[in-house]
């Protein structure tokens, strides 16, 4: 009995060593941390993209080495992430995803194969369920979209800017959307810069995975440390929301965007049919209204809750 248990046992112990997860493989040959520029950008749009994407970098690389540096104790940090002990391992683990995680397989394109850069205002979109390793690049990003050597330029704030005023946090935001780069962690969870600040006093357990609360932390660390900017260029915060304060946010993310009508300005969407909008307009009130009108009618950097309700800076 002893010997035949021993031999089982052996046996056993021969199984675990074959088994797959307990033997050395190669890395991954197709790992690559850079996005494909698609066939239908040309050359100017692919120099321009190419600049873009390096912004992008740049200004990530900064967030996380400010953070790494400087401590979850750090009042920045704090203001945008609050005090919750897991806040420092999930914003350095976010940008580190985004850094370096395998792009292979995400594109950047330049042409309209879902019909939304038609619409009014559209500067881009993830492609959702259509493709979502894709991101169309509307030609309006060409036009209005800055360098990061505009940072603090032109009257911009972190706090009063549409997010999606430079390049660099643009692409932050539309590389958040793509799946693969964050294992689909990163969220809207705040509405607003004000919001996702309040987000950070009153529930921070999501503002190291709120998507607004991320992309100003980003720009006001490069608009202070890297632009020189000071206090002028981050601004003041408008006041947000009576609710943002208290009740359990919940994430969009996104879907088909085909299925969408017209809407406002820089839009994109969320996979509950939710379009999330910026504007230029820093000042637009906020609106409540149905998700279908949401969908044709709703202006301002806005997006959509899962109950239909909107709201825009």
């Amino acid at each position: 009995m002893v010997a035949a248990a021993l031999i089982s046992a052996a046996a056993l112990a021969g199984v675990a060593l074959a088994s797959p997860i307990n033997i050395a493989r190669e890395l991954n040959q197709n790992y690559k941390t850079d996005i494909t520029i698609h066939e239908s950008c040309n050359a100017t749009q692919r120099r321009i993209l190419e600049k873009a994407l390096s912004d992008t970098f740049e200004v990530a690389t900064v967030a996380q080495e400010y953070v790494v540096k400087n401590g979850a104790e750090d009042p920045v940090f704090q203001k945008y992430f609050g005090k919750e002990k897991e806040a420092y391992s999930t914003v350095v683990g976010v940008w580190e995803s985004l850094l370096t995680s395998n792009k292979d397989g995400v594109i950047f394109r330049c042409d309209n194969p879902d019909g939304n850069c038609g619409q009014a205002g559209w500067r881009g979109h993830w492609r959702g369920d259509n493709a979502t390793l894709e991101t169309v690049i509307c030609d309006l990003s060409y036009t209005d979209r800055y360098f990061n050597e505009y940072f603090c330029m032109n009257g911009y704030t972190v706090a009063g800017s549409p997010l999606g005023t430079h390049w660099s946090i643009d692409l932050i935001h539309r590389m958040f959307h793509v799946p693969t780069i964050t294992n689909e962690l990163v969220g809207h969870y705040s509405e607003d810069y004000a919001s996702a600040l309040e987000l950070a006093e009153h529930n921070a357990t999501y503002s190291p995975i709120d998507s607004d609360a991320l992309q100003a932390f980003a720009a006001h660390i490069y608009a202070v440390e890297v632009a020189q900017g000071g206090d002028a260029c981050i601004g003041q915060s408008v006041e947000s929301h009576d609710h943002a304060s208290s009740a359990t946010p919940s994430a969009t993310s996104s879907q088909d965007p085909s299925a969408t009508s017209a809407a406002a300005e820089a839009c994109h969407t969320h996979a509950d049919g939710a379009v999330h909008c910026e504007s230029d307009d820093a000042e637009s009130a906020s609106l409540t209204a149905t998700a279908a009108a949401a969908q044709t009618s709703a202006a301002g950097d806005c997006h959509t809750h899962a109950d239909g309700t909107v709201h825009c800076v």
